[in-house]
């Protein structure tokens, strides 16, 4: 598929306008370009075999990409119900609803045993948090990637800079090692 047609032109055109408070949530709802999501399929490595979660997903982009570019199941998770909204117009709008689920609830509740590929844009506080459970499926064979920010006392196997700048890194994680820092 030509990537300048993976969008329609309301994708491109929407902005997120939602209003975030300090506690209300894992990480503000911040959505990435969509170079960045593009560049974080093909970081994981996503095929049809793979089911990708996406933690705090958003309006569901990423959710969305691995199931248009590469036939993916994707499994998105987010606590705020306009972006929630969004996401399912989406998987309607794309007519994908045999691969794309929504689950509206708390990252720290969410099962993650059918994941293959775990995609998060959360703050260093909240990777915190969700550390033993990442452990869990990077040791079952999953691979992890975090969009912008490191999982504290994790080494990542690749960093990639991307986005318009190279301002945005994504870090890869096929293993748990602590760093030495």
């Amino acid at each position: 598929m030509d990537r300048r047609q993976e969008w329609s032109d309301e994708d491109e055109e929407e902005e997120s306008t939602f209003m975030w408070l300090e506690g209300d949530s894992l990480a503000p709802p911040c959505q990435s370009d969509y170079d960045v999501v593009h560049e974080i399929i093909r970081l994981a490595k996503v095929t049809s075999d793979d089911v990708v979660f996406d933690l705090g997903c958003g309006d569901g982009r990423i959710c969305i990409a691995a199931a248009r570019q590469h036939g993916a199941s994707a499994v998105g998770v987010e606590i705020e119900e306009p972006l929630i909204t969004k996401f399912k117009e989406r998987i309607g709008r794309y007519k994908l609803e045999d691969k794309v689920q929504v689950v509206h609830g708390d990252l720290m509740e969410t099962d993650l045993t059918r994941a293959t590929v775990i995609v998060t844009y959360l703050l260093p506080e909240a990777l915190t948090l969700l550390d033993e459970k990442l452990k869990a499926c990077v040791e079952r064979g999953c691979r992890i990637v975090s969009n912008t920010w490191h999982i504290p006392g994790w080494t990542h196997d690749i960093k990639v800079d991307v986005g318009p700048f190279n301002n945005v890194p994504l870090y890869l994680y096929t293993h748990y090692t602590p760093n030495s820092n």
